[in-house]
């Protein structure tokens, strides 16, 4: 029987396991660049945006200009980027996806592997138990995010 420490570890190992299985793939894949971090964030973003300066690109991600020139100029030195000035506004830099950086994320993990040795009663048993603990977990972020506007 899990006691409620077992349990909430067992939670995160697993939640360690996926984080692991997702930096593993992505490391492979797409030389490390995470989809919701860092630079990998940067080609997620353009993926939607396509072209857009580097202020508004900022402004959109909430980095601050200077880290935001260090990241671009990494994914630039890697061929996932290019940057030219505009046409309309020379002090403007436009960033642009290259054709390298356009196959960021056209392939993803197969998640779903780790269901495969669930029968269709367990997935739904775990379905509903990961809604119950999502649930939870808001009404106890939105409980202590209470205390911040006061």
């Amino acid at each position: 029987m899990l006691t409620r420490n077992n349990l909430t570890n067992a939670l995160l190992e697993t939640y360690n396991l996926m984080r692991c299985y997702h930096t593993t793939w992505y490391g492979k894949n797409f030389d490390g660049l995470d989809p919701w971090q860092g630079q990998g964030r940067i080609l997620t973003a353009l993926r939607r945006m396509h072209s857009v300066s580097q202020k508004e690109l900022g402004k959109v991600l909430g980095i601050r200009p200077q880290s935001l020139g260090e990241l671009l100029q990494k994914l630039e030195v890697n061929g996932y980027i290019t940057r030219y000035r505009s046409d309309t506004d020379r002090r403007a830099l436009i960033v642009e996806l290259t054709a390298k950086g356009e196959t960021f994320q056209l392939r993803k993990p197969n998640y779903d592997e780790m269901f495969i040795d669930l029968n269709a009663k367990e997935k739904a048993t775990l379905k509903n138990c990961l809604e119950k603990i999502s649930e939870r977990l808001n009404e106890l972020i939105e409980r202590e995010n209470e205390d911040e506007f006061y």
